[in-house]
């Protein structure tokens, strides 16, 4: 994706780069100063990403973001490194107070996309892979417990698990990579100062999985992120096994979704803190 034609121009964020929004981080120490701001046009989102149409159907609130002097090139690079290119278009808008502004205006805006047009403003935490999916995962996790004479708990909690992750990819997507690559963007999570923090906290035994196909070793460790978050992926992608593993299974499973489940939430809280 090309940088916009006008670099000196403020950058309209209605979307994932305001304060208190997954991608914030990535600008927040190149910005001068934030003032609240508003756009004619109307929202769509796609994936859980907003999309800003341009019309005179209602005012979408944002913010004005201006970049410290001599860092703008940067700050719009920065921007432009989640590869939204297929996602998104530069355009120069108008805002409120007859202010020039660059914006990211939604490309092909309807394909797959759902409207929005009640909303005049978006927030990433209404996403309901980051509020009812933890109600549903906790519920299930407080249900299951124990395995039973049947495999139904571990099937639930694999069931969780999946979710889980399904939020996980979400997050990783929107924080740090619009593309198609799931491996590689949630390994950024591993990264995030707070997932080593809460995993030493939520984390104080080992524990080893190995790939069902090649006998690869995984290893859980508190210590090590990196590792840590390659066991709970690899969980994600193993097939269970039967008969006496069953147990093991289980045991292995409730930790895992335990575990980072509680991370997840500790990250999503650091993320939403971000301003």
């Amino acid at each position: 994706m090309n940088l916009p034609s006008k670099l000196e121009a403020p950058f309209f964020a209605y979307g994932l780069f305001k304060p208190g929004q997954l991608c914030f981080f990535r600008i927040k120490d190149l910005v001068k100063q934030i003032s609240d701001s508003e756009v004619e046009g109307y929202l769509k989102e796609r994936d859980g990403i907003p999309l800003l149409i341009k019309g005179d159907h209602s005012t979408i609130k944002g913010v004005l973001i201006d970049f410290i002097d001599g860092c703008e090139k940067e700050a719009y690079e920065r921007i432009i490194e989640i590869e939204p290119h297929k996602v998104y278009r530069w355009e120069e808008v108008t805002v409120s107070n007859n202010v020039e502004a660059n914006v990211l205006i939604g490309r092909k805006e309807h394909r797959g996309s759902t409207d929005l047009e009640h909303l005049t403003e978006w927030d990433g935490k209404e996403d309901p892979f980051f509020m009812d999916s933890i109600d549903v995962i906790e519920e299930i996790l407080k249900n299951n417990m124990e395995l039973g004479q049947d495999h139904k708990p571990l099937l639930r909690l694999q069931m969780a698990y999946a979710l889980l992750w399904s939020a996980l990819e979400r997050y990783a997507g929107l924080r740090y990579y619009l593309g198609k690559n799931v491996y590689e963007k949630v390994m950024h999570i591993a990264e995030e100062e707070k997932f080593a923090q809460s995993l030493m906290k939520h984390v104080k035994v080992q524990r080893e999985v190995y790939d069902a196909a090649d006998l690869s070793k995984y290893t859980l460790d508190g210590n090590d992120a990196g590792k840590s978050l390659k066991y709970y992926f690899q969980v994600r992608s193993n097939v269970v096994h039967r008969g006496k593993a069953v147990h093991r299974d289980f045991h292995i499973m409730k930790s895992s979704l335990d575990e980072l489940l509680k991370i997840f939430k500790d990250l999503l809280d650091d993320a939403w803190d971000t301003q």
